[in-house]
C-alpha cells in the first residue's frame, strides 16, 4: 500500500502552468504523476499569474481554519482530494506534508525591495510551518532571467542581477529553518544544438516553461521528496 502524501503547490504563473495547454503538461500534472508512483497523493494548487511574494503571503494569511471533522488527518474516512482551486478562493487551513512554492519573478519585475522580500519569505515559511503544519517546504530558485529572450537588453541584464540578489537572500533565509529547502534546477541538454540551452525549456512567449521545462522541474522535486521524506511519509505523515 502506498504511503499518503498531502501536497500544496503555491505561487505564480509558472506554478499555475502558463506556457502549456493543460495542467497535465504543467508542474501540477507532472508532479502529481511522478509522486503517485510511491505515494497516495492528496493535493491542492493555489497559483495565479502576476502574484508576487506579498500577494502569496496575503493569501496564506486569509486562510480559514479547517472545521470539517471528516478531513482530520487521523480520520479513517479521509478522502483523496485532487483540486485546482482559484487563487482568490480562500484556502482552507489544513495540514500538508509538503509545500512546493514558485515565487519571485514578479518580485523581480516589480522591483520588490530586498527588505520586503526577506520579510515576506520569512512570514510565508513561518505560516506554512505553524498554520499548515508543513513538514517540508520547497522553494524553487528564481530562473536565469538574464537569459529570458522575451526581455530586451539592458532590462534583461538588470532583472537577471535582481533575480540573483533575491536568490542569495532566499538561500540565506532558508538555511535558518529545518525542513525548508531551495531547489536550483540544472538545465540538461535536450539535444546537441549549440543554442542557449535555456531556450529549449521555454514556451514561445520566451518567459514561461514549456512541457520539457515543467517535466524537468517536476522530476527534480520528486527526486528531492524521495530523498528527504523517506522517514516522514508513512510514519509521521499528516494523512497516514
Amino acid at each position: 500500500m502506498k504511503a499518503p502524501l498531502a501536497l500544496l503547490i503555491l505561487g505564480d504563473s509558472a506554478a499555475a502552468g502558463v506556457g502549456v495547454s493543460t495542467q497535465k503538461q504543467a508542474l501540477s500534472g507532472w508532479l502529481t504523476e511522478g509522486l503517485s508512483a510511491n505515494y497516495c497523493i492528496n493535493w491542492e494548487l493555489k497559483a495565479k499569474t502576476g502574484v508576487n511574494s506579498t500577494g502569496l503571503l496575503s493569501m496564506l494569511q486569509q486562510a480559514k481554519p479547517n472545521l470539517d471533522p471528516t478531513s482530520d488527518a487521523n480520520s479513517p474516512s479521509f478522502s483523496i482530494i485532487t483540486s485546482t482551486h482559484s487563487f482568490d478562493t480562500t484556502l482552507q487551513c489544513r495540514p500538508f506534508d509538503v509545500a512546493v512554492i514558485s515565487i519571485g519573478v514578479n518580485d523581480v519585475t516589480g522591483f520588490t525591495s530586498l527588505r520586503r522580500w526577506r520579510s515576506n519569505v520569512t512570514q510565508i515559511i513561518e505560516i506554512l510551518k505553524a498554520r499548515y503544519q508543513c513538514r517540508f517546504v520547497v522553494f524553487t530558485a528564481l530562473p536565469p532571467m538574464h537569459e529570458f529572450p522575451a526581455l530586451p537588453q539592458p532590462l534583461r541584464w538588470v532583472l537577471g542581477q535582481r533575480a540573483k540578489y533575491l536568490n542569495t537572500a532566499l538561500l540565506t533565509l532558508v538555511n535558518k529553518y529545518h525542513g525548508v529547502n531551495v531547489l536550483t534546477i540544472t538545465l540538461n541538454p535536450i539535444d546537441n544544438s549549440p543554442l542557449n540551452n535555456t531556450l529549449k525549456y521555454m514556451a514561445e512567449d520566451g518567459f514561461h516553461p514549456q512541457v520539457a521545462g515543467y517535466q524537468l522541474w517536476s522530476n527534480a522535486i520528486v527526486k528531492l521528496v524521495d530523498e528527504e521524506l523517506d522517514e516522514l511519509v508513512g510514519k509521521n505523515s499528516h494523512v497516514g
